[in-house]
């Protein structure tokens, strides 16, 4: 014998069945709300960790960049003081020579005196 579902156990499977389904897909609706929430917070986290980043990495180049310019700067100061002692020696010997030659020059104009006086 077949057994037919009677009119009302049909209703009530039917209503078991649409209840199921409004549930699952309310669930879905829930599983969906929750991973768009997820998925928003873990990008607000990422712009976050990517901002932290590029601080970072402005404040190392920051740094590096004034460690640069004082080496830099150390190194043209002591290209300075290297030049000036070398002016300053240059100087002195051309004073020197200077100050013979202004010894020779003075004897020999002496000596030219001397003979434009006995000639």
């Amino acid at each position: 014998m077949n057994k037919t579902p009677q009119n009302g156990e049909n209703n009530m499977t039917k209503a078991n069945i649409l209840s199921q389904i409004k549930k699952a897909e309310e669930d879905t609706r829930t599983m969906i709300s929750e991973a768009n929430e997820a998925k928003a917070k873990k990008v607000l986290e990422a712009k976050n960790r990517s901002r932290e980043l590029i601080n970072e990495a402005k404040n190392e180049s920051a740094v590096i960049a004034d460690s640069k310019i004082s080496q830099a700067k150390e190194e043209i100061k002591s290209e300075k003081e290297k030049m000036l002692k070398e002016g300053i020696t240059a100087a002195e010997s051309i004073k020197s020579k200077a100050n013979s030659n202004v010894a020779k020059a003075t004897e020999y104009l002496v000596e030219q005196f001397e003979r434009s006086m006995h000639a």
